[in-house]
This record gives C-alpha cells, sequence and structure tokens, in this order.
C-alpha cells in the first residue's frame, strides 16, 4: 500500500508541475520579445531555487514528511523543470548554425540554476540555523 500511496503522491504533485510549467510556458510566449526558450529558462532556474530551499529547509527540519518531500521533490519540481526540452531546444539552435546563441543559451541555464540552487539554499539556511 504504502509504494501505491507514494506512486500516487509523485503523480499528483506531477501534474501540478506540469500544469505550472505550461503557465509559465504561456506566460512567457505572450509578452512581447517572449519565447518558449525563456519559458524553459524560468522554469528550469525556478525549480532550481524551489529545490535548493526545500533541501535545504528538509535537511534542517526533522519533522518534514518523506512523503511531501518526495510529491515536491519529485512529482512537482521533476515535472516543472525541463531538461529534455531544454536540450532538443538547444540542439535546435545548434541545427540552426546560431552557436553564439546556443552557447549562451546553454550557460546561461546552467548558471542561472546552479546560482539559483545555491542561493536559496544557502538563504534558508541563515534563516533557519
Amino acid at each position: 500500500m504504502s509504494s501505491w500511496l507514494n506512486l500516487a503522491v509523485v503523480a499528483v504533485g506531477g501534474a501540478v508541475g506540469s500544469i505550472a510549467r505550461y503557465g509559465i510556458t504561456l506566460a512567457m510566449t505572450s509578452i512581447p520579445g517572449g519565447s518558449s526558450m525563456i519559458g524553459t529558462t524560468v522554469a528550469n532556474v525556478a525549480g532550481c531555487a524551489a529545490m535548493g530551499a526545500l533541501a535545504e529547509y528538509s535537511l534542517l527540519n526533522d519533522h518534514f514528511p518523506p512523503r511531501l518531500l518526495l510529491g515536491l521533490r519529485v512529482g512537482f519540481l521533476g515535472a516543472l523543470t525541463t531538461f529534455s526540452t531544454f536540450a532538443a531546444e538547444s540542439m535546435l539552435l545548434a541545427g540552426e548554425q546560431r552557436w553564439p546563441a546556443a552557447v549562451f543559451y546553454v550557460a546561461a541555464n546552467l548558471f542561472l540554476g546552479w546560482a539559483a540552487l545555491f542561493l536559496m539554499a544557502n538563504l534558508v539556511k541563515g534563516w533557519l540555523a
């Protein structure tokens, strides 16, 4: 029974994360100059920031329910962030011979994602320690 409940928690988190991801893409494509690539970057950076905060909070809080952590990390954040879309979009830029844009896109996603995770983890550690 426990494994079925874990699957359900991941599925619900994944559904909500997918909807949030789609909403971010719609929002970013509706602004002037916006694109789905900006949406992917925003979703990835926001997801990394949330992962950093959640990871640090759960380390410092012994009472954080493991099943809730599973639903948030694997379900919600796993669906919100999207490595496959990021890879496909960067490959599209490379396939169009837009090498500076492809390199910038890859570097921006990796650097901003890592920086957001690092920053949020340290902010949470500072607030709770």
